[in-house]
């Protein structure tokens, strides 16, 4: 797992996310127009904006764990000393990896559950939709992986 691979990863996740919401500005500025302007909404627009922000939501939310902005509670953590700190990040690691298993399994599951389903103006497959959570799932996994690696390997340095 090389850092250029994730640098790779979160550029190509920010670029998502700028074509992503700019996509859904255009739809929602076009179905403003639509409705106040000639008093016809495009059907479709609105809920196609509403599956990108749900994309946009999970896109975000992975970028943010590759750049470690999630929210996180230390007051304990910070408090430790080397070895100690070292070993509760993996810990922690090991249960975010866990958490990540069982969101991708659970994630799947949804996938297939909702194949047949159709969404009501597009036709677009549910499953195709939900296909994100476990995108973002082994997104995040590498990410935690890397750095469940890099925890272990200063473990070894007896930092």
């Amino acid at each position: 797992m090389d850092m250029d691979a994730r640098k790779i990863v979160s550029r190509i996740l920010e670029v998502l996310m700028v074509a992503v919401l700019g996509v859904m500005v255009v739809l929602v500025f076009g179905n403003v127009v639509a409705r106040y302007g000639f008093d016809s909404a495009i059907t479709w627009a609105e809920e196609v904006a509403r599956f990108l922000f749900v994309w946009l939501t999970y896109l975000g939310a992975t970028f943010a764990a590759y750049k470690g902005l999630h929210l996180g509670i230390d007051l304990v953590v910070v408090r430790l000393g080397g070895r100690s700190r070292i070993f509760t990040e993996i810990f922690m690691l090991i249960v975010i990896l866990g958490f990540l298993f069982v969101w991708a399994v659970g994630g799947v599951a949804l996938i297939e559950a909702n194949l047949n389903y159709m969404s009501p103006a597009t036709g677009f497959s549910m499953g195709l939709v939900y296909l994100i959570g476990p995108l973002a799932a082994l997104l995040m996994t590498y990410d935690t992986a890397y750095k469940l690696l890099a925890a272990i390997r200063g473990l070894g340095k007896g930092i």
